[in-house]
């Protein structure tokens, strides 16, 4: 049975659109529109919005009416801007340096999970659009594993809430030791009261850095509840 992910079509579709769009503009920050570069940023878009998998004929048609519903291309869009800026931020000459900073030997290393959460409206529990999620540790911004996922981020409709973060691998002193790392979320959003959460997370150095995204490792941070600034909150 062969299964396929819509929104890969629809992702590219709009990269390559947007691009072209840029380029015309041709502004200041826009320093390449190669292939590479534009896959990177093809990825950056499916690495935050849920996939639309289908099997069948039927299937693909009734998708691609709920995917070209305005919303979605707006929050693809949006996105997919953000993709384009962040890669063209890092790129260097010929693409000789990687995004991904590596380890070049085999020296004990902390590796974080994925981190993943999502944020919602305290009073209607729907998914929160537009929230500017910052994670820290203590007191600084937590630098990622990859250049092109930020910190902090934004959560759009499309993704209904969903945020995520891929933190940088920390050296430690010895494989196997283990360590409890302490981290804060601060989380903001327009005609809503900002909320600070705290959690902490125990890591077990391993000798090899983990440079390729896995999906299947990951951390759920609790939901988070933002309540707009003329409610109270109930849960205080």
């Amino acid at each position: 049975m062969y299964v396929h992910n819509l929104m890969e079509e629809v992702v590219i579709d709009r990269i390559n659109h947007l691009n072209d769009q840029i380029k015309e503009i041709n502004p200041p920050w826009f320093r390449c529109d190669c292939e590479n570069c534009r896959m990177d940023a093809v990825t950056y878009v499916l690495n935050r919005v849920p996939p639309k998998y289908v099997v069948s004929g039927r299937g693909v048609v009734y998708t691609n009416e709920n995917i070209k519903e305005g919303q979605v291309l707006a929050d693809i869009d949006a996105i997919g801007l953000e993709g384009i800026r962040i890669v063209n931020s890092v790129q260097r000459p010929n693409h000789v340096t990687s995004k991904v900073k590596k380890s070049h030997n085999n020296a004990p290393i902390f590796n974080f999970p994925i981190f993943t959460g999502d944020t919602f409206d305290g009073l209607t529990f729907e998914p929160l659009t537009g929230a500017e999620i910052t994670l820290k540790s203590n007191g600084k911004l937590v630098e990622m594993q990859d250049s092109t996922w930020p910190n902090p981020c934004t959560t759009y409709q499309t993704t209904k809430g969903t945020y995520s973060f891929w933190l940088k691998s920390i050296p430690a002193e010895k494989e196997g030791e283990t360590k409890v790392f302490n981290f804060t979320l601060e989380i903001s959003a327009k005609g809503y009261e900002s909320i600070h959460y705290s959690f902490s997370l125990p890591v077990t150095a391993e000798l090899s850095e983990n440079s390729t995204l896995d999906s299947t490792y990951s951390y759920k941070i609790q939901d988070l509840f933002l309540f707009a600034n003329d409610i109270e909150n109930p849960m205080e």
